[in-house]
């Protein structure tokens, strides 16, 4: 079972510090506001056959003996994006790459769409006091261009507020065992505990976009697709969706914050 060290606060800084270094000694990265999966763009992680440097990745992975991966692109569409936990043991594109090609995929944030009926409302998710979350990943390697995908588990209750239709996220370490995702000497069940126990702690915060965001043929990528929206109509759903739940979550807090008073509306 996962816990909090009480070294945790040093230990997040400490992969900052590390995660900025690798950066600046990665002569090709390129940061994004946003993009969308689709165009299969690259993207970045760390990597467990080379977890001292920051990878190049193109999102989007295939089987490991793909001959056309555009081709394959076509077929999968979306499954190639991300996979889901439950079944990461069993797929054909990632039951090697979850032994031996995991990886972090460090952001500091990811749009997640919330739905009122028919329309969609994306919200942008990051953390409050640190730059970083870690997203896991796993990828193949076909003649030397990898090719990734991020793990997806069921929500936990305060992404189900955010991600309220599929109920799904990307599966989110915990600092604390960032380096260990990328270590050789998990076995089986140490990497499913890591992916359905070990949800992080950070705290969290999410809050409404320019409503482009959920377009993939929208030209986003600018610093103006990360400022804050008001929806009233999204504020008046969440409260309602609140005041439905059986357990209290503390991220609520963060959640299109100065509109909603979470702790007043449950139960």
């Amino acid at each position: 079972m996962c816990y909090s060290t009480s070294n945790k606060e040093k230990s997040i800084a400490q992969m900052e510090r590390e995660l900025e270094a690798q950066k600046k000694a990665s002569l090709n990265y390129r940061p994004h506001y946003w993009m969308t999966g689709f165009a299969h763009e690259t993207i970045y992680a760390v990597t467990q056959e080379n977890p001292n440097i920051i990878d190049e990745m193109t999102w989007g992975i295939v089987e490991p003996w793909t001959n056309d991966v555009s081709e394959r692109w076509k077929k999968l569409a979306g499954k190639s994006l991300n996979t889901q936990a439950e079944y990461v043991f069993e797929n054909n594109r990632s039951e090697e790459a979850i032994l031996r090609r995991r990886c972090i995929i460090p952001v500091t944030g990811y749009f997640e769409p919330y739905k009122i009926k028919s329309a969609s409302y994306p919200h942008l998710v990051q953390p409050v006091h640190e730059t970083y979350l870690g997203l896991l990943g796993v990828y193949n390697t076909i003649n030397g261009i990898n090719y990734t995908s991020i793990l997806t588990a069921p929500a936990n209750s305060f992404m189900e507020m955010v991600h309220n239709g599929k109920k799904r996220q990307p599966i989110m370490l915990d600092p604390n065992y960032w380096k260990e995702w990328v270590s050789n000497d998990l076995s089986d069940g140490q990497i499913r505990n890591m992916m359905f126990q070990c949800d992080t702690e950070q705290e969290l915060e999410a809050f409404t976009v320019l409503r482009t965001a959920t377009n993939a043929r929208a030209d986003n990528n600018t610093p103006e697709i990360l400022e804050k929206q008001y929806f009233p109509e999204v504020v008046e759903q969440q409260k309602y969706d609140i005041r439905q739940a059986d357990v209290y979550n503390e991220n609520w807090d963060n959640l299109n914050s100065g509109n909603l008073n979470p702790s007043s509306l449950f139960g």
